[in-house]
């Protein structure tokens, strides 16, 4: 069994309960939203006023009961559905790790990384190279756009993800450069989609190859292309990666047992 360090979709997990909490204080919000109304109405129904100032305070009360509603419902739904992919993320990221996790004693990964680029879901260093992948847990058909960018369902993602992950490993290999002057092997980026059929063949997603989950051992352990690492190399491109990360209490260093 590979050595194991951190846990899969820790990150992913804490921002959806983040997302809870942000939902119980919007509730929170509208709920005393209505209470200050329901008491505004109920005092002014004890001054003396003519009709018609009944009539407008009671209709302005109603309005502005709903235009608060109304805020509080778009932005409870928005909300639960980032945690509802959030959890879904999570899970994906959580089943990839446990993939990786069979890979032979030689490899060394490295889930839920944090970087000053921003977070890495899992980092793969053994002897056939360095491999950075990202999970993306949907469902449906992954192809390529014929620009180097993703379709889902043959629409295109709402980010240019495959730049925007191209970009943060170059700034990544700079960082572990420094940290290990001596070592600068080849990073493979790789998309990795558990639940979804993948269409995007190799070279039409620039350098980020997409994979299914159960492509994983054939692909990096099986591999026949990029620099071999000896277990020297392997170990001290390992620490580069834990150096360079923001390392919180809680991420705690596990070895997986044989």
């Amino acid at each position: 069994m590979a050595k194991v360090l951190g846990e899969s979709g820790r990150y992913v997990s804490q921002e959806a309960v983040k997302k809870r909490r942000k939902i119980l204080a919007v509730a929170f919000v509208f709920a005393a939203a209505l209470f200050w109304i329901d008491g505004f109405l109920a005092g002014s129904l004890f001054h003396k006023m003519a009709p018609w100032e009944g009539i407008l305070i009671l209709l302005s009360c109603g309005l502005l009961g709903w235009l608060v509603w109304k805020w509080a419902d778009r932005k409870i739904d928005r909300l639960e559905r980032e945690r509802v992919s959030m959890l879904k993320g999570a899970a994906g990221e959580a089943s990839v790790g446990a993939k990786l996790g069979e890979f032979p004693e030689e490899f060394r990964v490295i889930n839920d990384l944090a970087t000053p680029f921003g977070n890495l879901d899992h980092v793969v260093v053994g002897p056939t190279g360095v491999f950075v992948l990202d999970t993306k847990n949907w469902t449906g058909v992954v192809s390529s756009d014929g620009r180097g960018e993703l379709l889902l369902n043959g629409k295109p993602t709402d980010k240019a993800l495959v730049r925007q992950f191209v970009g943060r490993i170059m700034g990544i290999k700079e960082k572990v450069r420094t940290l290990a002057p001596d070592f600068d092997p080849f990073y493979q980026p790789v998309f990795v989609f558990p639940s979804a059929r993948v269409e995007a063949n190799w070279g039409t997603t620039r350098s980020v190859h997409c994979l299914r989950e159960d492509q994983l051992i054939d692909y990096i352990v099986l591999s026949k292309f990029g620099k071999k690492l000896n277990k020297q190399e392997v170990e001290n491109i390992s620490q580069a990666f834990l150096a360079l990360a923001h390392m919180e209490v809680d991420f705690t260093a596990r070895a997986v047992p044989k």
